[in-house]
């Protein structure tokens, strides 16, 4: 199980027990449970003797954060794992974050689930000579992923020649080819990692880079340090928080507040990408519409989700999550893949976007820059049979494009 975990949740007095639950593909599951005394002495072990960055003490009356040392990481073939707690209603609760160890080997473009047109959109970014590029989603998203297979993808296309320079906190896995570096400091300051970070990227431009990776834009002086670095001819990647990829530009403007002349420049802004991860089916037990409906073992379908179904899937070629699943897979599951959204603005694409906004800027990029929204994305995987659409309705509305689209003629070109 624990190979298969992104997460490992330590809820410790919960119910007068420690309980244990593992997230797999997205799921939380419960894995078992201890007492209450054995999650505290745990917890306190993690922080004080496994741990090459933590507090001195532990403190289960405050938040903490941590990581583990390579010694224990290495024995269960992990890269790296990030402990945190923090005080809830019934006592604590712990969470570890798993990194694998891929050998410095990130999955492909392709393995992650990206269609031949966003590969081909993508590498032209990384063929431009300077500009910024930023991918968006929620935590657990795989935007770090995503980072570390752009990277080796860069170092490929220029054939190992270019100096590329990475600031993590931390590092999330090993790049082929890049200089990698992790932030020290003491997170439970905001002000000392924030001022960690600038002085990381002014560093930085000081060690002769060609391309920067930035773990995540967290605040102005991040930002604005990575816009300077696309105007001195960088190239920079990074990864921030927003629900979609055009709102990347609202929270640079809104939030950061780097100036929008900066963030409507496409030569400075190369690139947005926002991408969440859906669940795909194990092959060998998936359930066809017509075995949907007879599956006794499930609840029926609701005169909303055959609306939703019938509207917006065909019905004869989607396919849905068996219950208890095979020996081939995990509950019916058997991964995760990515639907996402990238955007490559050129000036026709950011004047919209200043003049007249989002709803008809993300219009005006389907209609008239071909782009491809999450939700057309996920239709290649419900045409295949590969995704749940009711699980990935959660994820990705099936409706959204419906609800969030202006028709063509109602686009102010």
């Amino acid at each position: 199980m624990l190979q298969h975990s992104s997460d490992i949740h330590f809820r410790i007095g919960e119910k007068g027990l420690t309980r244990i639950l593992y997230r797999i593909h997205g799921e939380l599951g419960e894995a078992g449970h201890l007492e209450t005394a054995e999650g505290e002495t745990l917890a306190s072990t993690i922080i004080l003797s496994m741990c090459d960055q933590a507090e001195p003490s532990f403190h289960s009356n405050r938040p903490q954060s941590a990581r583990l040392r390579k010694e224990f990481l290495r024995q269960v073939g992990l890269f790296g794992a990030r402990y945190e707690h923090y005080p809830t209603e019934f006592g604590l609760l712990a969470v570890m974050r798993l990194i694998p160890d891929d050998g410095h080997n990130p999955p492909s473009l392709t393995e992650l689930g990206l269609l031949p047109e966003q590969i081909a959109l993508l590498e032209q970014m990384l063929m431009t000579p300077e500009g910024i590029m930023l991918i968006s989603g929620p935590t657990g998203s795989g935007k770090s992923t995503t980072l570390r297979t752009l990277c080796r993808m860069y170092m490929e296309l220029t054939n190992g020649t270019r100096h590329l320079l990475t600031f993590e906190d931390p590092v999330e896995g090993g790049i082929p080819g890049a200089v990698q570096c992790g932030i020290t400091a003491d997170r439970s300051n905001p002000e000392e990692v924030s001022q960690a970070w600038a002085s990381a990227l002014t560093s930085g431009m000081r060690l002769d880079p060609d391309a920067i990776l930035v773990g995540e834009q967290r605040d102005r002086n991040s930002a604005m340090a990575s816009v300077i670095a696309a105007l001195t001819g960088h190239i920079v990647l990074s990864t921030v928080h927003t629900p979609d990829a055009i709102r990347i530009l609202d929270r640079l403007i809104e939030t950061f507040d780097v100036s929008g002349s900066l963030v409507i420049d496409p030569q400075v802004m190369m690139g947005l990408m926002s991408q969440r991860l859906v669940q795909t089916l194990c092959p060998h037990c998936k359930l066809d519409y017509a075995e949907r409906i007879r599956a006794e073992s499930l609840p029926a379908l609701s005169a909303l989700q055959k609306n939703l179904l019938a509207e917006h899937t065909d019905t004869q070629r989607i396919a849905f999550r068996h219950p208890d699943g095979c020996p081939h897979c995990w509950k019916g599951v058997n991964g995760r893949r990515a639907v996402a959204e990238i955007i490559r603005p050129d000036a026709m694409f950011m004047d919209m976007y200043q003049r007249h906004g989002k709803l008809q800027t993300r219009s005006y990029w389907v209609h008239y820059m071909q782009g491809i929204t999450r939700r057309a994305h996920l239709q290649h995987y419900l045409n295949a049979g590969a995704v749940d659409p009711l699980n990935a309705h959660f994820i990705c509305p099936l409706d959204e494009d419906k609800r969030l689209l202006l028709p063509r003629e109602a686009v102010h070109v």
